[in-house]
């Protein structure tokens, strides 16, 4: 069966948050006449070993001399050597390579082997030629992984025959143990790696989702996505042709083509089936009924590949799936600063083609720039609030912070093997799901944890929760900000306490939009008399009320003492006023307790005094004395 082939190119501009992975090496650079030559970080575990040779290093058919391993007239001769390379999660294999007067069908061959026995060619050598060899070896991991070089074609015909290989490089990497929130579940594997109760996938940023579709009558099909900081992928397949492949830059995730459809297999496939039982998926080319995707295939910020899948169009969980003979996945490298290319490939194969689904690409980032991605740090965006206070976690049933660590309490012993707790995820698989929804309070798109304003009300949420901004910029404490190796605030002097609840309406604050009140109506002056009763009033709905005056140089609270009453109402009641309250000016100052930011100040009423005279028919005589 032929295969066509149908494209779906995806160019993401990236520049990349690359962990810290620890990378050794084996090596032999033939400086030495010796097969136990050791120029790595590591040791080879056998030395070199000939066959149907000598067993030399300084004579026979195979040899080293001039710094090079050196092979001629071969027929039967061949030599191998061995590293343990089970620790590691990534291996790559170069070497520099000459030949000389090696005729049509006389060639070197490469190859590989992760038992010691069953050998895999990777390229073949031959003419009179120089170059570089370097292929990733990643799929051949194993305790006992071998490389040969040995004759690919028929024997050598002369002594003139010759081949030499130098600067055997076997460089490996691997991902770190470490288990940040020490729930027992490594970050490699932990879906929640600081257990603040969002998931790391949640706590990436800068992401783009793209529906792609591709069958086999549109050809070629080719989009082009620009993206800043990718370090993870995810791509939904909700339906697909048989097989397909994925190339990242120049990687394919798996050695062979994927293959689904029992019974379809063609050249250079290989079946995958479910893990558990190793049976096939029914009908991917069909539609999930409820929208579970029928594959999914994960590439995460160490370049580890997962695959899971739905078993029908009917079933409501993904299941880990695997290839059937056990070859594993690739371990893809990001390409930190420049392009990341993803080349999905569509195999055409017999029955229904195309495959339709949605790629979800994201950064790690670092919301506060504090040098902590978010999904290590327990305040993502420093503002004195654990990420698990803004997230709603704590508003589940069960889920306490008892001990203010900013981590679920229990999360130690009740996160599973994903790293998440158990009382807020649908199951313990790696695929778990959120059972609450993360707070976004004025759904904006941003998750509160990752915004200083989480309600968008102009007052900010270090305020609005009572702590202590000393600069106005919405982070706790004075600048520069410094914290600790979980992400906290260190150089504040409060925070990291129960928020305010003013209003004791049990919503936060910072999560509660306020304003602050309107006075629909303004008080008026007003005239009376010494010793009598007089109001003046404002229409305002606030919580909080506060009567002033004016001193002459200052405005002074009043309180319901004296002449006044009524001080912290809407209404001020002044009772027997003097002369010495006559022009006074008066205003009143409301606020709403849920809402800090911001105070309403009235306009100002006078308060005359007016003295009574009385008017009189009365005669007024004079005396005049005498002289």
């Amino acid at each position: 069966m032929t295969k066509s082939l149908n494209k779906l190119l995806f160019i993401l501009s990236i520049a990349v948050y690359l962990p810290v992975m620890g990378q050794d090496t084996f090596a032999d650079n033939f400086s030495a006449v010796s097969y136990s030559n050791n120029d790595g970080t590591q040791s080879w575990s056998t030395n070199w070993l000939e066959y149907n040779d000598n067993n030399s290093a300084s004579n026979g058919y195979i040899r080293i001399t001039g710094g090079e391993l050196f092979f001629y007239y071969l027929w039967s001769e061949n030599i191998r050597r061995s590293a343990d390379l089970s620790a590691y999660t990534s291996a790559t294999l170069t070497f520099d390579w000459r030949t000389s007067s090696l005729e049509s069908g006389e060639t070197l061959s490469i190859e590989i082997s992760s038992d010691g026995s069953s050998f895999t060619t990777l390229d073949t050598f031959t003419g009179s030629q120089t170059g570089s060899f370097s292929q990733d070896i990643s799929a051949y991991m194993s305790a006992n992984t071998t490389i040969r070089f040995i004759k690919g074609g028929g024997n050598w015909s002369g002594s003139n025959d010759r081949a030499y290989i130098d600067n055997i490089l076997i460089t490996t990497t691997s991902v770190p143990s470490t288990d940040t929130d020490g729930d027992g579940a490594i970050d490699v594997v932990d879906l929640d790696d600081d257990n603040d109760g969002i998931t790391d996938e949640e706590e990436y940023c800068s992401t783009i989702s793209a529906s792609f579709l591709a069958s086999s009558d549109v050809g070629e099909r080719n989009v082009v996505i620009n993206h800043t900081d990718t370090g993870y992928l995810r791509i939904d397949f909700s339906s697909m042709d048989n097989s397909f492949q994925l190339d990242i830059n120049g990687t394919t995730v798996h050695p062979s083509i994927l293959e689904f459809e029992n019974g379809a297999l063609g050249p250079g496939d290989e079946y995958f089936v479910f893990q558990s039982d190793g049976s096939f998926i029914s009908q991917p080319w069909v539609a999930n009924s409820n929208g579970i995707p029928r594959l999914r295939l994960v590439v995460d910020e160490y370049g580890m590949i997962s695959l899971y899948g739905s078993r029908n169009t009917s079933a409501t969980s993904l299941e880990l799936m695997e290839a059937q003979g056990g070859t594993p996945f690739n371990t893809i490298a990001w390409i930190p600063g420049n392009n990341n290319t993803f080349t999905l490939t569509n195999q055409q194969g017999p029955g229904p083609e195309g495959f339709t689904g949605e790629l979800f690409a994201s950064a790690i980032c670092d919301t506060d720039g504090d040098g902590i991605s978010n999904h290590l740090d327990l305040d993502s965006d420093n503002d004195g609030l654990f990420d698990l206070v803004e997230s709603g976690a704590l508003e589940e049933p069960g889920v306490n912070d008892n001990n203010n660590d900013g981590r679920i309490d229990g999360a130690v012993s009740s996160s599973g093997t994903n790293g998440i707790y158990s009382g807020i995820e649908d199951n313990d698989t790696p695929y778990a799901l959120l059972t609450y929804t993360i707070f976004d309070s004025d759904s904006d798109g941003t998750y509160d944890a990752y915004t200083l304003d989480a309600d968008g009300d102009g007052c900010t949420d270090v305020v609005e929760s009572g702590f202590t901004d000393n600069n106005d910029d919405g982070l706790l404490g004075p600048n520069p900000v410094t914290i600790n190796s979980e992400g906290m605030v260190t150089s504040g002097s409060d925070g990291y306490s129960a928020p305010n609840d003013k209003d004791s309406n049990t919503i936060f604050d910072f999560r509660e939009a306020g304003t602050a009140p309107t006075i629909s109506s303004q008080p008026v002056d007003v005239t009376t008399c010494p010793g009598c009763t007089t109001s003046i009033s404002a229409t305002v709905t606030a919580d909080q009320y506060q009567w002033q005056f004016y001193n002459g140089s200052s405005w002074v609270n009043l309180s319901d003492t004296g002449i006044y009453s009524g001080t912290s109402t809407n209404v001020l009641t002044i009772t027997n006023p003097t002369p010495n309250e006559n022009s006074t000016p008066y205003r009143l100052v409301v606020s709403n307790d849920a809402f800090v930011c911001g105070t309403t100040t009235s306009n100002t009423a006078t308060l005359t005094l007016r003295v009574n005279t009385m008017i009189t028919n009365r005669r007024v005589t004079y005396r005049v004395n005498k002289n």
